[in-house]
Parts: structure tokens; C-alpha cells; sequence
């Protein structure tokens, strides 16, 4: 859709004001969720569905003949929580990025955070583990605002500029982190009974906002999406391929559209964004257990964490990533992935605060790099009438890594503890930077061929 530069500005800062109501109260969870648990664990009497995932446990332990590793058992429940969430987000994602190529951003936008509010709701009557549960699987079913603001994007910026939207849905991220964390935390450490505070407080911070979030998508945001550009495919004859891994890989949705070339690197870095959110996620989702285990920080402390984080992702994304200059993001995404192995090594050995904090300083530059990079690479490369596919794709492969993720890192933590958890992180991590690496090999020699 062709727009005049003032109407793109107007709509990017819309969509960003929005995506930031959207993930503050997505984020605020963060910093609770191991209180979250250690309160349900101590329960009395225990909820049936979490005694059940105890004595499950236990029969894990006997099976593989380990002994009893009661204190990590919460960071591989929170592991399994977070990868249903996750799994349900890979279901659900690419099939509203392709409903939205056929009926258009706005309405598919509100009906994600309808979906959202509805969760946040559930979450806020759960007395129960079983109702909590429940509140998570409708929120990750519902989640995919960042799917529908990457092809929003897409649609007001062109190629050349691309990369400059992709780092404002970065920054908004970025911000997210930094306020929904600290605003959980204030709600963990003013807490005063777990029934009133832990559990109900922050949801309906949580459903205030997203009202807040319809009423902006309803009042501010336009349609980006013409009736020219609309896609003619039929959603339900191609579900499969919004589903299937192998499909997915494959990007089998788009491929007719694209060139041989095109078709490789996009797959390419689909396959290495897949790799990179599989590690990533779940060293990330334990990183908040470990700190709680390690140096014993509470909600406070871990707001402060992520509002660390935050502020440096910011920094990176709003001072250096925007300013990439086109053909320039295969090489910082190569520095960002290289910026992890050091940073998951000193987190791994990490007793003292200035030492973790330097390990953290590492994964907040590589954080703040590497997905936006990736995800400007294959923006570039989509047929410009199923850009909302193809990024509902690459974040369904996210989805399905982090589905994966946490579960892993989670049992790697429970099974080794936290130094052979993040130092075999940091190993693995070679395995997407080679691949990367490759693919720019393999696309300089195609232009020295051609050149010839």
C-alpha cells in the first residue's frame, strides 16, 4: 500500500504504543512466576494437578535412577508451563498471520487481545494450579500481536526501511521488559496474602491495560492492508501447512512465490532462527529460577534484572540496530550470536553480582541484536501479497522452538544444576553461528559466479 512518509510515522507509532500496552501486561508475570509456584507447591491441601506433576516426578526420578532433586522441581514445572504456552502459540500463530492476509491486520488484532483479556480474566478468579493452568493455554492461543505487528510493518515500510520498523517492534520489547517486570515486582513485594496479592492484583492490572490496548486498536490503528493486497488463498485448505513442522520449515506456504535463491535463504534462516529461540529460550526461562536459587533474589530483585536487560536492549536497538544499514544485518546477526557463548560461560560460573551482571550485560547486546536481524532478512525475502504468512511462519517456528525450549533447558537445569546447564548452552550455541556463517558463504560465492 503506498502511503505518504507523515501517515507511516503516524501508524508505526500507533502500532508501537499499542504492542507496548500489549506485551507490559504480557510481561508483568515474569518476575512472579517462581512465587507463583513455591506458593502453589506449598499449598495446603495441594491442587489434584499439581500433586499429580509431583508424584509424576518422582517416578521420573526412580525410572533414570537419579536422586531426589525436590529444589529444581519448580524450575522444570515452570520449563513445562512455559513450553505449553509456547506450543500453543506455534498452533495459533501463523494461522492468524494468514487470516490476516485475507481479512486484514485491525480485526485480527482485536480479536488477539479480546483473547488476551479473556485470559488475564481467568488468571484473576484462579484459586486453584488447574485454573491457572487453564488461564495460560487461552493466553497462548491468543497470543499473536507480535506476529500481526511484524506484518503490519511490513506493509508500511519497504524494503530499504524495513529494518529501521523491525527495530521499533524491538524497542517496544525492550520497554516492555523493562516496565511489566518492575511492575510485577512491586505487586510480589506489597504482597500480603497469596490468594489476593500473588494471584489477582497483577491480572487485573493485566485486563485494565488490555481494555486499554482495544480501545487504542479501535481508535488509532488503520488498516494497512488494501483490497489489492489481500491474499485469495483458502485458510482451511492449507491449514496443514500452517502447522506441520515440516511444512513450516519448508516455508510450503510461500514457496511457489519465491525463487530458488530466495527459497534456500529464507529457509536457511528460518532453520537458524528455530536453532538460536530453542537454546535461547530455555536458558532464558530458567534465568529467573537460577538468580532465585542462586542469589536469592526476590521479586524486586528480579525486576530490577529485567529492567537491567531492558534498558540495554533499548540502547541497542533504538541507538545501533535502526541505523543497520541495508545488507548489513546477516553480519550483526552473526556478532550477536557470537556475543551469546561468552555471555551464557560467565553466567554459568557467575557467584559474585558484577560478574553475573557482566554475563548479563553480554546477553542484553546479543538480545537486543540477533531477532530483529533475522527477522528484517526474511521480511526482505517474503512475496509482498503474504508478507502476514510468511512472518506468521517464521514466528510459529519461534513458537514451536520455544514450545521445545524450555522444557529442555529446564530439564538440563534439574537433572545438572545451573553450570552445566548454561556452559553446555554456550557450547550448542556454535551450531546456529556456523549455520549462519554458511549461508553467507554460500551467498558470496553465488555473486562471485555470477560475476563472472
Amino acid at each position: 500500500m503506498q502511503t505518504t512518509e507523515k501517515s507511516v510515522n503516524k501508524s508505526l507509532i500507533s502500532l508501537i504504543i499499542i504492542l507496548i500496552i500489549d506485551l507490559v501486561a504480557f510481561t508483568c508475570i515474569l518476575p512472579l512466576f517462581p512465587t507463583i509456584l513455591e506458593e502453589f507447591s506449598k499449598a495446603e491441601p495441594k491442587d489434584e494437578l499439581y500433586s499429580k506433576f509431583e508424584s509424576s516426578i518422582k517416578i521420573f526420578e526412580s525410572i533414570i535412577g537419579v536422586p531426589d532433586l525436590a529444589r529444581y522441581n519448580n524450575v522444570f514445572l515452570g520449563g513445562i508451563l512455559g513450553s505449553l504456552f509456547s506450543l500453543l502459540q506455534y498452533v495459533s500463530s501463523p494461522i492468524f498471520g494468514a487470516l490476516s492476509d485475507n481479512y486484514g491486520r485491525k480485526p485480527l488484532l482485536l480479536i488477539s487481545a479480546i483473547g488476551s483479556l479473556f485470559s488475564y480474566y481467568l488468571w484473576s478468579v484462579s484459586t486453584t494450579f488447574w485454573m491457572f493452568v487453564i488461564s495460560r493455554v487461552v493466553g497462548g492461543l491468543s497470543k499473536a500481536s507480535v506476529t500481526i505487528a511484524i506484518a503490519i510493518v511490513s506493509d508500511l515500510c519497504p524494503n530499504e526501511q524495513r529494518g529501521r520498523g523491525m527495530s521499533f517492534v524491538g524497542i517496544a520489547f525492550s520497554i516492555a521488559f523493562i516496565l511489566g517486570p518492575m511492575i510485577g515486582a512491586y505487586f510480589s513485594m506489597n504482597a500480603t496474602r497469596f490468594a489476593s496479592d500473588t494471584l489477582i492484583n497483577p491480572p487485573k492490572f493485566a485486563m485494565v491495560l488490555t481494555v486499554v490496548e482495544i480501545l487504542a486498536i479501535i481508535g488509532l490503528l488503520s488498516e494497512t492492508l488494501s483490497k489489492t493486497e489481500k491474499s485469495k488463498s483458502n485458510i482451511l485448505d492449507s491449514a496443514y501447512n500452517y502447522i506441520s513442522p515440516r511444512s513450516l520449515f519448508n516455508f510450503s506456504v510461500v514457496q511457489k512465490s519465491l525463487d530458488r535463491t530466495s527459497l534456500f535463504k529464507m529457509k536457511s534462516y528460518g532453520f537458524i532462527y528455530f536453532l538460536y529461540l530453542f537454546l535461547y529460550s530455555g536458558l532464558e526461562f530458567t534465568l529467573s529460577f537460577y538468580t532465585h536459587i542462586r542469589f536469592h533474589y526476590d521479586g524486586m530483585h528480579q525486576g530490577r534484572m529485567y529492567f537491567f536487560v531492558g534498558i540495554l536492549m533499548i540502547i541497542i536497538q533504538g541507538g545501533y540496530v535502526r541505523r543497520i544499514k541495508p545488507g548489513k544485518h546477516h553480519a550483526m546477526a552473526t556478532l550477536g550470536l557470537a556475543l551469546l557463548i561468552p555471555a551464557y560461560l560467565v553466567i554459568s560460573v557467575a557467584y559474585s553480582q558484577w560478574l553475573f551482571y557482566f554475563g548479563l550485560c553480554l546477553y542484553a547486546i546479543a538480545s537486543g541484536i540477533v531477532v530483529p536481524c533475522l527477522t528484517t532478512l526474511v521480511s526482505q525475502l517474503s512475496p509482498e501479497a503474504e508478507k502476514g504468512a510468511t512472518m506468521g511462519i517464521f514466528r510459529s517456528l519461534g513458537a514451536l522452538s520455544r514450545a521445545a525450549g524450555p522444557v529442555f533447558g529446564s530439564l538440563i537445569f534439574w537433572l545438572l544444576g545451573p553450570e552445566c546447564c548454561y556452559a553446555l548452552g554456550a557450547v550448542l550455541f556454535f551450531i546456529p553461528l556456523v549455520l549462519l556463517r554458511r549461508v553467507q558463504l554460500n551467498e558470496q560465492h553465488l555473486a562471485k559466479t555470477k560475476s563472472q
